[in-house]
């Protein structure tokens, strides 16, 4: 005999009536739809009626609560969106197939702030689910729509690679317009025979923010570019004739708007105005203190220079484009001396160079993440500051012990490190106050110079933090030092394990 699965049916009906009563501006009685049962577990979903296109169904979920729903079949193109958002709430949606596997997901591309929107194709295979819930596992109420797309368009853009395929390529020079909701992409067949080429976007509506991603013929990402653009929030990828053909472009948009793309044919770059290579590097002067040479690289091109003598730093400078530079120094067989990424603060590089370091020597740049960029390069004059503390273990031996409660300020350069003697007891060192992304390291030293523990990213960030015992057998150093044997400044601490941090 078949028994009804009634604290199943009890779930439901209390989910469904606290969803109805959730809203505050009632809906009249004569327009109330019939209410399909949530299921709270996809396996309850798939033996459930499916929604109606065209009815609006209200959802209630209580923290951490996901709802699914079962869609129709045979209804053709289909639009899914949240809407009617109580305050705050951030839906997501999600198409599921049978066997619950994610075929698309979307968070803010519908109409109203925070709600979602799915597109539903009609060559979709069945059955299919929604499911729906609130970012981070809120509560919240919200109602769920399921409509008839509008017909397509057959000028419109293609949404997939595999309709670009059949559409005419872009034209070089002729600007394109284009509005896009929220998180919503489109794809471009690009020319096949075309010189090197620049795709830009432009002239973009007040917030909206574009993508545009370099994809081959399997749909691979070649490159992508978010706001390396002229305007705020607006995008700009190179494509080098070079590149393997067919290739194609895909536009998206973080935030909806409205804007214009256009391919620019760029010039064929003659001759680069710098070496691109330790042996052109190796016949060409030297970089001059004081003078800036600007750059601008390509996708995985990089730029060698000479450097001249005496104590100088090497630094990036006016970066465009989003541009993130690396800085590598090389000896004259090409061999990596020391390498910075951020240490000239935010995106831009900084390397210094002793004058006791022997010459010639070589820098080479690049841009993290093979992009495209322009900067300047530049070599100041760099006068060693004097140092105020031990740069060796015999040296700390014989200097006083670090007084708990005080902080040093430290400024290695490329290859120093810094050390000290610990006054007796429980303590706890610490690195804070770190400039130009210095990562720091310590280390725990006995008398023989023997590593007794040692900590990298124990503070907060790049600061490190150490926990000295009390019982100990003679004298404890602790070492101070810059990740990757680069320069760097920051402040050292010492405190008593059971006093103030």
């Amino acid at each position: 005999m078949h028994r009804p699965n009634t604290r199943r049916a009890t779930r439901y009906a209390v989910l469904a009536t606290a969803a109805l009563l959730a809203f505050s501006a009632p809906i009249p009685l004569a327009a109330q739809p019939a209410l399909p049962a949530l299921a709270l577990e996809f396996a309850d979903a798939q033996q459930q009626v499916p929604i109606e296109v065209g009815m609006p169904v209200a959802v209630a979920l209580g923290r951490g609560q996901t709802a699914y729903l079962r869609l129709p079949e045979g209804q053709g193109d289909l639009v899914a969106q949240t809407r009617r958002l109580s305050r705050d709430a951030d839906t997501v949606i999600a198409l599921l197939d049978s066997q619950g596997r994610v075929l698309e997901e979307d968070d803010d591309g519908g109409e109203e702030n925070l709600a979602s929107r799915l597109e539903i194709g009609a060559d979709q295979r069945g059955p299919l689910f929604l499911r729906v819930g609130i970012l981070e596992g809120a509560a919240g109420r919200f109602e769920v729509m399921l409509e008839r797309a509008p017909p397509r368009d057959p000028n419109a853009p293609a949404r997939t690679l595999a309709e670009a395929v059949t559409r005419p390529a872009l034209d070089v020079g002729t600007p394109l317009p284009l509005t896009l909701r929220s998180r919503q992409e489109v794809v471009f067949r690009l020319p096949a025979n075309a010189p090197d080429l620049t795709a830009l976007t432009r002239r973009l509506d007040p917030g909206t923010d574009t993508v545009l991603t370099l994809l081959d013929a399997n749909g691979r990402e070649i490159g992508t570019d978010d706001d390396g653009g002229e305007e705020q929030l607006a995008s700009r990828l190179d494509i080098p004739a070079a590149q393997r053909r067919p290739l194609f472009l895909r536009v998206g948009a973080l935030t909806g708007g409205s804007f214009e793309l256009v391919l620019e044919p760029e010039a064929p770059s003659s001759t680069p105005s710098f070496p691109r290579s330790l042996r052109e590097a190796a016949a060409a002067p030297a970089l001059v203190a004081g003078q800036a040479v600007p750059v601008r690289l390509r996708r995985g091109q990089t730029a060698v220079f000479r450097l001249p003598d005496g104590d100088i730093a090497v630094v990036t400078q006016n970066l465009r484009r989003n541009a993130d530079t690396v800085l590598t120094l090389l000896d004259a067989e090409g061999n990596e001396v020391a390498e910075d990424d951020d240490g000239g603060g935010g995106l831009a590089s900084r390397i210094e160079v002793a004058a006791s370091d022997a010459r010639p020597l070589f820098v080479r740049v690049r841009l993290l993440g093979d992009a495209t960029g322009d900067f300047e390069v530049a070599v100041e004059a760099d006068v060693p500051e004097p140092v105020t503390f031990p740069l060796s273990l015999e040296a700390a031996a014989q200097a006083p012990a670090l007084e708990p409660g005080s902080a040093t300020p430290i400024r290695l350069r490329r290859g120093q490190q810094a050390y000290f003697r610990l006054p007796p007891g429980a303590l706890v060192i610490a690195t804070r106050d770190l400039r130009d992304g210095t990562d720091t390291v310590l280390e725990l030293l006995d008398s023989a110079g023997q590593v007794l523990s040692e900590d990298d990213d124990g503070g907060e960030g790049l600061a490190s933090r150490l926990q000295v015992e009390a019982a100990r057998k003679g004298d404890v150093f602790v070492r101070a030092s810059v990740l990757g044997n680069t320069s760097g400044a920051f402040e050292l601490t010492v405190q008593r394990a059971d006093g103030p941090r």
